[in-house]
């Protein structure tokens, strides 16, 4: 399902005979030496989530060459904790875990504390979190594991009792042999005891755990050893004009959707019977369905093409009628708990919102793009709530996330879990004022007096009394209720919402805000923004353009404080200064993809050269170009993180589309789009090489690959590609108002300007005459002009112009 190389984590500074080939068999911490107490260094972080324990009892460290060397020096291990300043669960971890004087003491004493931000070290997490879900069956945050001085994984867990807590509602999956929740001190206090008196045992049990993790996540992949000891080739030793040989093709789209629908819940839209994600990879290749090539749908049938994409519509507007929609401010949280999306968890992250507007754009496309149908009010919503005060930064770039609890009310101390969201009737009739109006308004969005959320989902009385809005009547309903037209319902809906709105800025605390500015994550953003302009220029030209000077801004803004152009190496993240932290692959692809819809939506070629300076960075540092030992495969496909990053035991190469998009599957789109727009053969080579890189796996399980299916398409049959000469303003309003389907590019060319950038990167195109023209698939370098045939969107699109 992806590929990984076992490696040694990077030597930190020590002393002679600490390293792993030297780790003493007996389990004294110092062998006599007495070591200084553990002082908290979260201050030394530039992360919100890290700072915010600084005055925690517990004295946390941070990964780098100073924990991992006294965890060897002192012979102990180390505690490893990864959560997100959003998450309530982990606020509450600090709050009544690690703020217990007991626990504190003992994992100073015993272990070395390290606290990592899963956003600012998304590899950490995601190789810990895999052997979490081997372990546990189960995942989540704050995910605490307990390794090694060399890193390899002992032991972990998500949700453990307070001290004291055993009494506490459990997770099943943690508990010991008679059926309680394990406690903190207890797990704390076994594993440590296990160390001192089975050192030699754990030492043991850890390092296959790392090569049997190192072995599960490499299965499948074409022809790739898991020990990282394959040598290296040239990439430039390649024939990138060859074909290359898969057995990937269109049935691999015709199996997933029937496996999509297997899970697909037909009564509440999303998968499974339980709690629901948003799963925008699969969202969106359910959309695409009806717009693929007429290959794809002879293949895959055009009912059942149809009837896949009519669910993923019904799907998004359960999750816009569902409380994972904040309805009175805009924008969505991160998941609902329930199976019905009518209790959400109350993050909003800028990655959801930014995933989401593209869903909402294409569904709109899809629709018929009609100015006042609800899609189009919800992908303003959504791209307002995104270019807001709250998420955006004054300088450029968005911040990371909304927290999900806060204060219920000023001058307040606790902190209360969707606090700012929740409404009891009393406050709410109070908030909307007027007999009538309050009473339109409770039937609308569910709002009773003993609250709306059902027990069976509040174990712990959390939301006892309150209510969490969602749409429970449309307005044609709510006319037929209460007697009054339809326009007149609509109305006192709207005038509820903006009373309510005002109630609550003025009288109740913001959630926290997360001000790390993340590459990847304002590249998703870059992307959303860009496109929303594109299709809104000439509907609503004032919103359009402020969503373009956003996107432009908030790429500017990562090339003047995350872009290092002499050392052609990005960074992760930026918070009043730069983070340290390099950057990842999927800060390149995100950020590669916003750059090229930059391009696109502006026609400014600056956009696309920084595009192509970085595909060419991320080839270098993250491309795997290990040779194959078959005649006609690579290995092919981007590693998360480079060959040597620090502290790093598996070098993880992901194909599976989770809550975002993998890095390979955005990597596979950017170098086919980029290969078109440059005329580049090796971009394309490498695009069809990254998803042959995951063919095995894509054969077993199609519907876990959303995003490399889609790079099937062009791989197979090629995309649409136009070129206009002199008359960019048609080009662009036509092209952006296709849903996202196959592959796609446009590009720009003045032929009165032989200098440009663009001609002397390609300087292979002669076309003079002004139009619109569209690429031959057959013959590449045949051009003609485009005509009604080339557009089947538009003839189901009624969008003001």
């Amino acid at each position: 399902m992806m590929s990984a190389q076992l490696q040694q984590p990077s030597e930190p500074a020590a002393s002679p005979g600490t390293g792993a080939a030297n780790a003493p068999e007996s389990h004294g911490s110092s062998n006599g030496i007495s070591f200084a107490p553990l002082v908290n260094r979260v201050a030394q972080s530039s992360s919100p989530y890290v700072r915010a324990r600084a005055n925690s009892p517990v004295a946390w460290q941070l990964l780098d060459n100073e924990a991992v060397s006294r965890a060897r020096s002192e012979n102990k291990l180390i505690f490893l904790s990864i959560g997100f300043l959003a998450s309530h669960h982990c606020h509450l971890a600090h709050l009544e875990s690690f703020s217990d004087p007991t626990l504190a003491t003992l994992l100073n004493t015993e272990f070395i504390p390290v606290i990592i931000d899963r956003e600012e070290h998304p590899t950490y997490d995601y190789i810990y979190m895999n052997y979490n879900e081997s372990l546990n069956r189960v995942g989540g945050w704050p995910l605490n594991v307990f390794l090694t001085p060399e890193l390899e994984p002992v032991f972990s867990g998500t949700y453990w009792a307070p001290p004291g807590g055993t009494d506490s509602a459990s997770n099943e999956d943690e508990a010991d042999g008679a059926g309680r929740p394990l406690d903190w001190l207890t797990v704390v206090r076994k594993v440590h005891s296990s160390w001192k008196d089975e050192e030699s045992r754990v030492r043991e049990e850890a390092q296959q755990n790392c090569i049997e993790l190192a072995r599960v996540i490499s299965e499948g992949m074409v022809d790739h050893s898991s020990n990282g000891q394959q040598p290296q080739q040239a990439i430039s030793a390649v024939d990138y004009t060859q074909d290359l040989d898969g057995e990937l093709d269109l049935e691999q789209i015709e199996e997933a959707f029937t496996r999509i629908t297997r899970t697909f819940d037909y009564s509440f839209g999303g998968f499974g019977q339980q709690d629901k994600f948003l799963t925008p990879s699969k969202l969106s290749l359910m959309l695409r369905a009806t717009h693929f090539p007429t290959e794809v749908q002879d293949v895959a049938g055009p009912k059942d093409c149809t009837s896949i994409s009519d669910s993923a519509l019904h799907t998004l507007n359960r999750i816009i009628h569902g409380a994972v929609h904040d309805h009175i401010g805009g924008g969505f949280h991160r998941h609902s708990v329930t199976r019905d999306w009518s209790l959400p968890s109350f993050e909003k992250m800028l990655i959801d919102n930014a995933l989401l507007l593209g869903l909402f754009l294409d569904a709109w496309l899809l629709s018929g793009g009609r100015p006042g149908d609800e899609l189009a009010q919800i992908v303003k919503e959504v791209a307002d709530y995104i270019t807001s005060e709250t998420m955006m930064s004054s300088g450029g770039g968005f911040f990371t996330s909304e927290a999900a609890g806060s204060c219920s009310k000023r001058g307040d101390s606790a902190m209360r879990n969707g606090a700012f969201y929740l409404w009891t009737r009393k406050e709410f009739d109070a908030a909307v004022g007027g007999e009538n109006e309050a009473e339109v308004a409770a039937a609308y969005w569910d709002v009773q007096a003993d609250g709306n959320v059902d027990p069976m989902h509040d174990p712990l009385d959390e939301f006892l009394n309150q209510n969490v809005l969602r749409i429970a009547k449309t307005h044609a309903e709510l006319s037929k209720q209460l007697g009054m037209s339809a326009n007149e319902a609509k109305q006192r809906i709207t005038s509820a919402r903006e009373k309510l709105r005002a109630y609550r800025e003025r009288e109740r605390v913001r959630p926290i805000v997360d001000t790390k500015i993340v590459t990847a994550y304002n590249g998703m953003a870059i992307v959303a923004l860009s496109r929303a302009s594109a299709v809104l220029h000439s509907q609503d030209p004032e919103r359009a353009a402020k969503y373009l000077a956003a996107a432009e801004d908030a790429a500017q803004f990562i090339k003047s404080k995350l872009w290092d152009s002499s050392q052609k190496t990005l960074y992760r993240a930026y918070c009043d200064s730069r983070f340290d932290t390099s950057g990842f692959a999927e800060d390149y692809a995100y950020l590669i993809e916003g750059l090229l819809e930059l391009y696109e939506v502006t026609a400014d070629e600056s956009w696309l050269k920084w595009a192509d300076e970085l595909q060419s960075a991320q080839i270098a540092q993250f491309y795997d170009d290990a040779p194959s030992t078959s005649a006609n495969s690579r290995c092919g496909g981007f590693y998360s993180s480079t060959l040597h990053a620090p502290h790093t035991i598996l070098r993880v190469k992901e194909g599976i589309d989770g809550s975002q998009p993998s890095v390979n599957s955005v990597s596979v789109s950017n170098l086919f789009r980029l290969g078109a727009l440059l005329n580049d053969k090796k971009y394309t080579y490498l695009a069809k090489a990254s998803v042959n890189a995951f063919s095995v796996e894509i054969l077993e399980h199609p519907n876990l690959f959303p995003g490399l299916l889609c790079g099937i398409v062009p791989w197979r049959l090629g995309g649409r590609h136009w070129v206009s000469v002199g008359d960019s303003d048609e080009a662009m309003s036509l092209f952006h108002k296709a849903p996202r389907a196959a592959l796609s590019t446009l590009r720009y060319h003045n032929p009165q300007n032989a200098s440009s950038w663009l001609r002397l990167r390609d300087p292979s195109l002669n076309l003079t005459e002004a139009g619109i023209y569209t690429q031959s698939n057959e013959n590449p370098a045949t051009y003609r002009k485009i005509n009604t045939s080339d557009m089947p969107w538009t003839q189901n699109q009624t969008a003001a112009s």
